[in-house]
């Protein structure tokens, strides 16, 4: 498993239609044998204040399956976490 994340993604639906972009902050999660982290996005987007299942790809290609869970929507940004499936990609 890799370091981890940092910096701009796209969030892709299941069938790979582009929901929206913005910035993560991705980990791994050793405990779990997987990646957790933090994805923030423009309010009112398809992705902010929805718990969905995405596909997380970076500028480099590097693409990852995770669990988003809405956290808070404050004024620019949206947040929401993120639980990956499987091993770290990032």
């Amino acid at each position: 498993m890799s370091g981890g994340y940092e910096g701009p993604v796209r969030l892709l639906g299941s069938d790979g239609i582009l929901l929206t972009t913005g910035t993560a902050r991705i980990e791994p999660d050793s405990e779990m044998g997987s990646w957790k982290g933090v994805v923030q996005t423009l309010p009112g987007t398809a992705v902010a204040g929805k718990a969905l299942v995405v596909e997380i790809e970076t500028p480099e290609g590097r693409r990852g399956r995770a669990q988003l869970i809405p956290q808070t929507a404050n004024g620019e940004r949206a947040t929401s976490s993120i639980t990956g499936f499987g091993p770290s990609p990032f």
